[in-house]
């Protein structure tokens, strides 16, 4: 999870329906807010998409159609997350990162772990559920998604640490700059996965030395 900059309800969208947070517009913006990213696992373009209520509206009914308490996400997402986590960190009002670190272990089975970087009071459901989303949840279709969306965090990862040990290995100016811009790319916020590769800059002091001024 990122930071988000979610934008106000623009004027003359009224949401009274289903159909109205469902609407191509509304989907349109929070797509553009949420970065085309699933605001809980950062998968980017995910190809089942749905429009999310942060904080379950099964008992709040007026929450159903709050322009606040809609977010861009994943039906994998979206499907654990149910109505079952309603104190997990908010990332349109506060950094995740400050918070949470992200984990990859790829041997001998890949596996995320989720670290406490600062307390919180929704550290706990946060964690949890992250566990869930990339861990799998106890379900045979929950475990089958979670190991296809780990295999694509290890390619991104991967590729992202070819970038930076080119970097750190090329002598070239020229060739350092174009590495830097790519690294740059990597790390921004808009990227897929940035969560992780950004958790690898901050787990490591020679990284952060190097790429810090890039994650702020």
């Amino acid at each position: 999870m990122v930071k988000i900059s979610k934008s106000e309800i623009p004027q003359g969208i009224v949401i009274k329906t289903e159909e109205d947070y469902r609407s191509e517009q509304v989907l349109l913006i929070l797509q553009q807010d949420f970065l085309d990213k699933c605001y809980i696992c950062e998968e980017k373009s995910p190809t089942s998409i749905n429009v999310e209520h942060f904080h379950s509206c099964k008992n709040h009914k007026h929450l159903k159609y709050d322009w606040e308490n809609l977010f861009f996400a994943c039906a994998h997402c979206n499907r654990i997350k149910g109505s079952c986590y309603d104190h997990i960190i908010d990332c349109t009002k506060e950094d995740p990162e400050k918070y949470i670190i992200l984990k990859f272990n790829s041997y001998p089975e890949s596996y995320v772990k989720i670290l406490e970087r600062l307390n919180g009071a929704e550290n706990g459901e946060t964690r949890e559920l992250l566990d869930k989303i990339y861990n799998g949840a106890g379900t045979p279709i929950s475990a089958c998604e979670a190991k296809n969306l780990k295999k694509r965090i290890s390619r991104e990862l991967k590729n992202f640490m070819e970038c930076v040990e080119n970097y750190h290995n090329e002598n070239d100016l020229k060739l350092r700059t174009v590495y830097w811009e790519n690294i740059k790319k990597m790390l921004s916020r808009e990227s897929n996965f940035a969560g992780f590769k950004r958790s690898v800059v901050l787990q490591s002091e020679k990284l952060m030395q190097s790429f810090g001024e890039l994650i702020k």
